[in-house]
């Protein structure tokens, strides 16, 4: 049995967080778990860490000392999920989080990005063996299709950063849009199937491929993506449909045809459900991490999988 030592912030941001889906996949491939809150146990993370392991993962783990890192007698990974940006487009908030990687992230043996256009980027600062791992991926268990009605044309659910309201603002003059303040995993499934049309909008002006993109498809709910930075992930008009970065008018125009065209928007949906749980299950995500560790160099003998 192989024994992946999975920290991130699964505590903190319990039940919601990213990291808790990772653990109920690593669970249903029959691993063992040993999970760290390394915000919660700052201080005791040196002697956490040195839990005997087969494989440590660590979710974007900011200020966690590379010393650390390197000491570790087992393979070490880092799955970063928040945007940087590349090599032609950046903003300030992308600028602080390369920062923060700059500190530890070519302390681990292998790093993984949400986003197949940084990889360059990870390079630059010192990683070497740098991978593409998307973060959109489905949880069976939660991101389900439900039998319900839709209660509402449009939905958008995430942190409301200044972009993100202005592009609100100009919506709510054509359309009725339900914006919860929902983190709960299953009242957010709930919500999805109960909505004819699910919003994702980019934090900043930067692409960025969210978390969000795979919990709707899951659910079987029509997902309206702002344009994502790789077009070999998902297939637009086919598994979702994606409006032109910042084209307010391109969104309000497709809005207003999936709203009318019912047979075509629950199409898409369904055709979206059926590929991500074949092709981006957690759990597929899982196996396409492992697969890539060298497990020859762990001296606790970890066995293959």
């Amino acid at each position: 049995m192989l024994t992946v030592h999975l920290v991130g912030a699964q505590k903190t941001n319990y039940p919601w967080g990213f990291e808790n889906h990772l653990i109920s996949a690593l669970e249903e491939m029959r691993c063992k778990i040993i999970s760290t809150d390394f915000r919660q146990e700052r201080h005791n993370l040196q002697r956490l860490l040195q839990q005997k392991a087969d494989l440590v993962l660590v979710c974007k783990g900011e200020f966690i000392q590379p010393e650390l890192i390197k000491s570790l007698s087992c393979p070490t990974a880092l799955w970063y999920c928040e945007q940087i940006g590349n090599d032609t487009a950046v903003d300030y908030t992308a600028l602080l989080r390369r920062k923060e990687l700059e500190y530890n992230a070519s302390a681990f043996d292998y790093v993984f990005s949400h986003d197949k256009t940084n990889l360059q980027v990870y390079k630059n600062i010192g990683c070497s063996n740098v991978y593409w791992l998307p973060c959109v991926a489905v949880n069976t268990k939660i991101h389900k299709k439900l039998d319900i009605s839709k209660k509402y044309d449009v939905t958008f659910i995430g942190n409301q950063t200044p972009r993100r309201k202005n592009i609100l603002i100009a919506l709510e003059k054509y359309f009725k849009v339900f914006i919860p303040n929902i983190w709960d995993s299953i009242k957010l499934n709930e919500v999805f199937n109960e909505s004819k049309i699910i919003l994702n909008i980019h934090l900043s002006d930067l692409l960025n491929i969210e978390t969000r993109i795979g919990e709707v498809l899951g659910s079987g709910s029509f997902l309206l993506t702002e344009e994502l930075p790789c077009h070999d992930l998902l297939i637009d008009g086919e598994h979702l449909v994606q409006w032109r970065q910042g084209d307010v008018e391109d969104l309000i125009n497709k809005i207003s045809y999936y709203l009318i065209h019912e047979d075509e928007r629950e199409g898409i949906a369904g055709k979206g459900r059926h590929f991500a749980i074949e092709h981006h299950s957690f759990e597929e995500r899982m196996r396409q991490l492992l697969a890539t560790i060298d497990f020859s160099k762990n001296k606790h003998g970890a066995k293959q999988l």
